[in-house]
């Protein structure tokens, strides 16, 4: 088993999701400065499923609001457009590959998903960086253990068996059993689904910043999300041993492991409203 063989798999397999063209649409608009609500609620509400979602994640415990948002063009009003982009990406990534049919828990990872983006959106905000792409980078670093699960489901559960009996990185464990590892696999999705080239290299080196060639901060933001989210009791289960504080990154960005603590403190007290959200994109209501 080769990472040719692998590439074409990801590319040919029916069961392999796409994204629906209308997210790309969304996207587009939310970032056009020049777009209204209006604008926005309209390509949304193309898609009742996906609006029927979101009105669930806006009037979800995560947000306790206390009167019913009735209409996306009021969700966005209320919630803004780069909030309702977000909400957008993440019911959309978690709709099209939320559900597992092998032992592997996907709840659990995109409970990680989730806590790594909003790490990335304190890193953004505190150090001031640019923010584009470092959610979705934050979001999907991961997606591609879900490649691999839908690829090799029995073989995937037995790699993170062994990554964590080993006390491994599972990373190291995947290119053993598959000659290529789950941030190789993800930007190989990435690519499947037309994501900006930046956010697809940010993917694939997210364990490797410095061989980032198109934008080098993305993957150091996606690094140290990814890493904050361990010690914030909201690490992805696969891995056998807890990541190490990416020195690179943290130079970089003049990010110190003390201070990589204290936002992972910061994370750690929004772990409920994570669940909450989870809830929502779920149907659930507290």
């Amino acid at each position: 088993m080769n990472t040719p063989s692998i590439r074409d798999a990801i590319l040919r397999i029916r069961e392999l999701p796409t994204l629906p063209s209308v997210l790309s649409k969304i996207l587009a608009t939310a970032a056009d400065p020049d777009a209204s609500a209006i604008d926005l609620g309209q390509h949304i509400q193309a898609d009742q499923s996906l609006s029927a979602t979101l009105l669930k994640l806006v009037n979800s415990a995560y947000y306790g609001f206390y009167r019913q948002i009735k209409t996306i063009t009021q969700a966005i009003v209320v919630l803004g457009f780069v909030e309702v982009r977000n909400l957008t990406l993440t019911a959309t990534a978690f709709r099209t590959l939320g559900k597992s049919g092998s032992n592997y828990d996907r709840l659990q990872l995109w409970r990680h998903s989730l806590g790594a983006a909003m790490a990335a959106d304190r890193i953004v905000k505190e150090l001031r960086l640019d923010a584009e792409g470092c959610f979705e980078a934050a979001l999907l670093h991961d997606i591609g253990k879900v490649v691999l699960d839908l690829l090799y489901p029995d073989r995937f559960c037995e790699a993170a068996r062994r990554a964590n009996d080993e006390q491994r990185y599972i990373a190291d464990v995947e290119r053993e059993m598959f000659n290529i590892d789950h941030a190789e696999a993800g930007s190989l999705l990435g690519e499947h689904w037309n994501l900006p080239p930046a956010v697809v290299d940010a993917i694939r080196f997210h364990h490797a910043p410095e061989k980032a060639a198109i934008d080098s901060q993305l993957a150091q933001v996606a690094a140290l999300a990814n890493y904050i989210t361990y010690p914030a009791d909201l690490g992805e289960l696969s891995n056998g041993l807890t990541p190490a504080y990416p020195v690179y990154s943290g130079t970089r960005l003049n990010l110190s492991e003390a201070r990589c603590a204290e936002m992972a403190e910061k994370l750690r007290e929004n772990r409920e409203h994570i669940d909450n959200f989870l809830g929502g994109l779920q149907g659930k209501r507290k």
